[in-house]
């Protein structure tokens, strides 16, 4: 949401009548008296009215009735006007878009408060307060100090109390000595013991590694194992020459079979009847001999020329068996060729299979894979030997002497210390760092040093009057329902930035600074943890202006609210820091509305925003 017009009649503080528009980002507003117009209070007075008529304490003096009004534009961009009689009733109206008139909503109090809530965005009463308004009043020191008892309290150490906790604590020390001591010769031990189980370990690990490749070794293949010739891997390097030298000589013993002739084993002797000449000659010599019987005369003697054609027939059945003869030896000759290349092919196949069969037994698909296996055995029996070597000069070292009853031995001293330190602890085993105990004395001699002559020291207050309650926890409180986040989580979305700011405005002083599950806040001085309770007045108010600063600026990444500044801290913050106040403020304006009231006789030159005159 943001303010959108602000204009007061016969109000304290103001002009007699004045109407201000304003814009968003950076404005100031600069008062007609030397004293910032009072505009936080006449916002809340506007915004949340209690129906009482307390509002009439605006009144200017002199006058028995006064006016007021503001105008603000929602989160959903409508606008909203208030308008109120000091002391009397109120009315909200929303601006028609339509009309461009404003309509009136409520003029109920109550009602008047939810719509502001639930259709402008305006947070709580408390939280719009106490985060969103920054007067002079607000500051711990403006405001009455603690209670009485807790002044007199700080005002009136003991310092015999002090005295005997520095000797409780001097005591404690003591122990702590003791116990450091303790502590030392412990961690002495268990450092001894943790050496000597990691030398045990590694002749455990040695021997297993031993016996592991001894079992290795063992189930490696060797020609023995596999029933293999002992020459079985120069027989798998040698079978592509193998191989083609069994293909060359089966090629060359049928060259041979068939320069021999031998080779046409499918060539058949054609039989003597088929030829039409034996035929012949037998049909004219039987012929002739029929004639020859049956007539007589010199015909009779034609049966002596059948000699000539039975000869000739003779003949021919002669050459017959010849050639029957030569087939039966060419066939003889071809059976040896193949015995011969049978025999051939059946030798490859046999070293073929005898290689085959022991790539098979050691899972080799490769021949590479085949050779790798077995080259086993000869890889594992050099690692055995190497691992034996190691294993044996481990044996015979000194430093591995007895291990396991060295180690047990250190165990029990260890224990045996554990339990002097869980005595001296109170049963507990714990006992705080000497650091940690001297700080305690330091601090405690310092507050003794107090109680016995209480002068100011840096960051603390001089006197019990200076004492005041610590601010942050309340506002933590209403800070945790506006952002939605516990007390932890909602710091560590603020630390960074209010440490900055805080070391900005202190000059250094602090470095840090931390607020616990319950709000109470402490800054990190050189050397120091101190309560915001103990700060000098000043450095509580800058304390707590870094807070609201950061507050301001974190919530106004999710959502716009004005904030309103009443300057009045010339007595808070240091002449020289005022310019560095303002850069703040104007950095803030970048993210939300600031309304920066101040009094007549500042240089709103000086401000470098919007400036009005109210």
């Amino acid at each position: 949401m943001l303010l959108l017009e602000l204009a007061v009649q016969s109000v304290r503080g103001f002009s007699p009548s004045v109407r201000v528009a304003l814009k968003p980002g950076f404005v100031v507003l600069k008062s007609p008296a030397e004293a910032p117009a009072p505009v936080a209070a006449l916002l809340l007075a506007l915004c949340y009215p209690d129906g009482r008529g307390q509002d009439a304490s605006l009144l200017a003096p002199g006058h028995k009735t006064g006016k007021a009004g503001a105008s603000f534009q929602a989160n959903d961009n409508g606008v909203w006007r208030l308008v109120k009689e000091l002391g009397g009733q109120g009315s909200l109206h929303k601006l028609n878009l339509a009309t461009r008139a404003n309509e009136v909503v409520t003029q109920d109090a109550a009602e008047m408060q939810s719509t502001l809530r639930q259709a402008v965005g305006l947070p709580p009463r408390a939280t719009f307060d106490a985060i969103f308004t920054l007067t002079p009043a607000q500051f711990p020191t403006r405001r009455a100090s603690g209670k009485a008892d807790r002044i007199k309290k700080k005002a009136g150490m003991d310092a015999a109390v002090e005295e005997s906790k520095l000797k409780g604590l001097r005591q404690e020390l003591a122990k702590a000595k003791e116990a450091g001591e303790l502590q030392y010769r412990l961690d002495g031990l268990t450092s001894d013991a943790y050496r000597l189980e990691a030398k045990l370990k590694a002749m455990e690990d040695l021997r297993g590694q031993l016996d592991a490749a001894r079992a290795e070794l063992a189930s490696a293949p060797t020609p023995e194992k596999l029933g293999v010739p002992q020459d079985i891997v120069e027989r798998v390097r040698r079978l592509p020459d193998e191989k083609k030298k069994s293909a060359e000589a089966v090629r060359r013993v049928m060259d041979e079979r068939d320069e021999a002739g031998a080779g046409r084993s499918g060539f058949k002797v054609p039989p003597v009847w088929g030829d039409g000449r034996f035929v012949a000659s037998l049909v004219a010599g039987l012929a002739m001999v029929v004639i020859g019987a049956l007539t007589e005369g010199a015909v009779h003697y034609l049966a002596l020329f059948a000699i000539a054609p039975f000869s000739f027939a003779a003949l021919l059945a002669l050459r017959y068996i010849e050639e029957l003869q030569g087939q039966a030896r060419r066939g003889s000759k071809g059976d040896i060729y193949d015995l011969r290349i049978k025999k051939l092919q059946d030798d490859f196949a046999l070293y073929e299979a005898q290689i085959n069969g022991a790539m098979e037994a050691v899972g080799a698909a490769t021949r590479d894979e085949f050779y790798a296996a077995m080259e086993k055995p000869e890889t594992l029996k050099t690692k055995v030997a190497e691992l034996e070597v190691q294993y044996a000069e481990a044996q015979v070292d000194p430093e591995n002497a007895d291990l396991p009853a060295r180690v047990a031995a250190l165990k029990a001293e260890a224990d045996q210390l554990n339990q002097q330190l869980l005595e001296e602890g109170g049963g507990s085993g714990y006992a705080r760092s000497e650091m940690e105990i001297q700080k305690d004395i330091q601090r405690a001699e310092e507050m003794l040093e107090r109680a016995k002559n209480p002068e100011e020291a840096f960051g603390l207050a001089a006197s019990p009057t200076e004492l005041h309650e610590d601010p942050t926890p309340a506002l933590m409180t209403l800070s945790r329902d506006l952002f939605g986040l516990d007390t932890l989580g909602l710091w560590g979305q603020l630390k960074d930035r209010t440490v900055q700011y805080l070391t900005a405005l202190a000059d250094r002083r602090y470095h840090g600074a931390e607020i616990e599950k319950d709000g109470r806040a402490f800054v990190h001085a050189p050397g120091r943890r101190v309560p915001v309770t103990e700060l000098v007045g000043r450095d509580l108010d800058l304390w707590y202006l870094a807070l609201r600063l950061t507050l301001a600026e974190k919530y106004s990444a999710r959502a716009r609210i004005p904030v309103v500044v009443e300057d009045g801290l010339t007595g808070i913050v240091d002449e020289p820091k005022l310019p560095l106040v303002n850069r703040m403020l104007k950095h803030l304006g970048t993210l939300t509305q600031v309304v920066h009231v101040v009094g007549a006789r500042r240089d709103s030159q000086a401000d470098e925003g919007q400036s009005f005159t109210v």
